[in-house]
C-alpha cells in the first residue's frame, strides 16, 4: 500500500492536470466550481439545474475546493485525497479476501490491485470512479461481516455506506437484493428477521437521501429518486458495437432541457430495441448479452500511458487478473453460498451496464474482486505445481 501510495503521488505531481479523459471529467470541476461559486448544482450547462448525476461527487469536490480553491491547487488536493481512497480500496480488498479465503490469499489480492495500472492512474481523474470504488469495498466487506452477525445497528451502518455509494452512483441503488439473497443462501435468515434487517438499511438511505428528493421535485415537478442520465447511454448500447451508420442512425428533436431530452432518448431507444428485436432477435439478443460483456471486460480503462507504463502491458495485466473467473466458476461450482455475494456483484453490473452501455470504465470498479479470485487461481497453481515436483520426487 504504501510503495503504491508513493507511486500514486509521483503520478499525480509529475502529469498534474496532464491527467485527464477530456469529458466527465471537465463537467464535474464545472459542477463543483458552480457550486462553489453560486451554489447551484449544474453539470453539462452552468444555467440549469441538473438531475444527470448523483450529487456525492460533485459534493466533494466543492467541499476541497472551498478549502484549497479550484485552480491547480484545488485539483491536486483532489488527486491527493484520491490516492488515499484508493489505498483504503486496497487494504478492504484484502480485508475481504482474508474473510473469503485466508490471509495468504488477501495479500496477494492486495499485491494485484496495488498496481494494477489503471489503479494507479485512476486517482489522478477527476472522475467518480475512486471514490466508489472504495465506498463499493466498504459496503462489501461490512457487508459480509454484519451478515454473519446481524444487528440493527450493524445494518443501519450498512444503510448509510449504501446511500452513498448510490448518491456516488446510481448502480449500487439494488444492491440490498443481492446481500439478502446471500442472506438466504448463506445463513438461511428468516424472512422476518430479513424485512427488519432491510428496514433498518432502509430508514437511513431515505433520511440521507431525501433532499435530493425535494430538490429534484422542486425543480421539475416530478418524483426523480435517482440520476436522469441513462437516455444517452441507453440509446448508444442501441446500436451494435457501439456503431451507428447512415442507415440505422435515429434523428430526434432535443428537448427544452437536459432532463426532457433525455426522457425523449429513452422513449427514442425503447423503439429502436423493439424494432431490431424485431429485425433479428437472436443476432440482437446476442449483442445485448456476449457482445456487451466483450466490451465490459475485453479492454482496459488505460486510455494512454503514464510512468513509462506501456498499453500493452496493462492490457496483459489486465487479462491476467480475468483468470479470477477461472477461480469463480470453481469456488462457485465448490460452494455456491459462500462466495455469492462478491460473485453477485459481478453479474449485476455486468447484467445493468448490458442494458444501457458496457465498456470497461464501468468495470473498473469490479477488478479488486477478479483480483481476489485471481489470487486463489494462483494459490492454486502453485499448490498444483508443489505438489506435482512432490510426487514425481523431483
Amino acid at each position: 500500500m504504501l510503495v503504491s501510495l508513493i507511486t500514486r503521488i509521483a503520478l499525480i505531481f509529475i502529469y498534474g492536470n496532464n491527467l485527464h479523459i477530456g469529458s466527465d471529467d471537465l463537467n464535474y470541476v464545472k459542477s463543483a466550481v458552480a457550486l462553489v461559486k453560486r451554489g447551484i448544482f449544474t453539470f453539462h450547462n452552468y444555467n440549469e439545474p441538473t438531475v444527470f448525476v448523483m450529487p456525492l461527487y460533485p459534493f466533494f469536490l466543492a467541499t476541497v475546493f472551498i478549502i484549497f480553491g479550484y485552480g491547480f491547487s484545488g485539483m491536486q488536493a483532489v488527486r491527493l485525497i484520491q490516492a488515499l481512497f484508493s489505498c483504503i480500496t486496497i487494504y478492504f480488498a484484502f480485508r475481504i479476501s482474508k474473510k473469503l479465503f485466508n490471509r495468504k490469499t488477501g495479500l496477494i489480492a492486495a499485491l494485484l490491485t496495488s498496481f494494477y495500472p489503471p489503479n494507479i492512474v485512476t486517482p489522478g481523474y477527476i472522475l467518480t470512479e475512486t471514490l466508489f470504488t472504495m465506498l463499493l469495498y466498504i459496503l462489501l466487506y461490512y457487508s459480509l461481516e454484519y451478515a454473519q452477525n446481524p444487528s440493527i445497528p450493524g445494518f443501519m451502518i450498512l444503510g448509510i455506506i449504501w446511500v452513498a455509494a448510490t448518491l456516488c452512483r446510481p448502480t449500487a441503488a439494488l444492491y440490498p437484493i443481492l446481500l439478502f439473497f446471500y442472506m438466504l443462501v448463506r445463513f438461511r435468515t428468516k424472512v422476518k428477521d430479513m424485512m427488519v434487517l432491510g428496514l433498518a438499511m432502509v430508514i437511513p438511505f431515505i433520511l440521507i437521501i431525501a433532499p435530493w428528493w425535494v430538490r429534484n421535485y422542486r425543480e421539475y415537478n416530478e418524483f426523480i429518486p435517482l440520476a436522469s442520465s441513462s437516455g444517452n447511454p441507453m440509446l448508444q448500447g442501441t446500436y451494435v458495437d457501439y456503431k451507428p451508420t447512415p442507415e440505422n442512425i435515429v434523428y430526434y428533436e432535443l428537448g427544452e432541457n437536459a432532463f426532457e431530452t433525455d426522457k425523449i432518448e429513452v422513449k427514442v431507444a425503447k423503439e429502436r430495441i423493439m424494432n431490431e428485436f424485431k429485425k433479428d432477435f437472436w443476432g440482437y439478443l446476442k449483442w445485448f448479452t456476449l457482445g456487451k460483456t466483450k466490451h465490459f471486460w475485453l479492454s482496459t480503462f488505460y486510455w494512454k500511458p503514464f510512468l513509462g507504463i506501456s498499453t500493452e502491458f496493462a492490457v496483459a495485466y489486465h487479462f491476467f487478473l480475468l483468470l479470477g473467473f477461472t477461480g469463480i466458476i470453481v469456488l462457485f461450482l465448490k460452494d455456491f453460498a459462500k462466495y455469492i455475494l462478491p460473485v453477485s456483484l459481478v453479474l449485476y453490473f455486468n447484467a445493468v451496464h448490458c442494458l444501457y452501455m458496457a465498456f470497461d470504465r464501468y468495470a473498473y470498479p469490479l477488478m479488486p474482486v477478479l483480483s481476489m479470485f485471481c489470487a486463489y487461481v494462483i494459490l492454486k497453481g502453485i499448490d498444483t505445481i508443489k505438489h506435482y515436483i512432490i510426487s514425481q520426487g523431483i
